[in-house]
């Protein structure tokens, strides 16, 4: 059996940070003999398998973060093109309502044109039928005075006596 000091061993108090572990076989070595590399260098032999995991590792990681530049990139031209989309529509929505709100406008302005011609004319229909009975009536007025004068005028007779109205 064999204590290992400073380990921590999950769902113990901290301050028993020790466990047991006991085993039945002997710990295996992770260190290459000279016979199992075939070379007298075991160390130089280990490291170049350290490197070549090492390199791997990093060209994983170098894919990874490709891979995420990559992913953010393509986020950012999508939201991009939204919000180029969006602005694009809210141009097309306020440009349409600007046409409507001038038709509407022009609309408007058409009818109260047609609406002071139509009052300017009736105007002018009673205007001239007041001229018109103006002059009517001053023709009646006018010709009082001559039926007036044809009363009085004598009239012609056989004796050719002129009798004259003095009252």
């Amino acid at each position: 059996m064999e204590i290992y000091k400073n380990r921590p061993v999950f769902g113990c108090h901290p301050q028993f940070s020790y466990s047991l572990i006991t085993m039945s076989a002997p710990t295996q070595t992770t260190t290459p003999t000279a016979s199992t590399t075939g070379s007298r260098d075991w160390t130089r032999a280990r490291s170049e398998e350290l490197r070549a995991l090492m390199d791997d590792e990093d060209d994983v990681a170098n894919v990874k973060r490709a891979e995420k530049r990559r992913r953010k990139q393509a986020k950012a031209e999508a939201e991009r093109r939204a919000r180029a989309e969006a602005e694009k529509k809210a141009k097309e929505e306020a440009e349409k309502r600007a046409r409507e709100d001038f038709a509407r406008l022009q609309a408007e302005r058409q009818r109260i044109l047609e609406e002071k011609a139509r009052l300017m004319a009736e105007d002018k229909r009673k205007a001239e039928a007041e001229r018109r009975a103006e002059v009517t009536l001053g023709k009646q007025k006018a010709g009082e005075p001559a039926k007036k004068r044809a009363r009085e005028e004598p009239v012609a007779g056989s004796s050719g006596v002129q009798v004259v109205d003095l009252w």
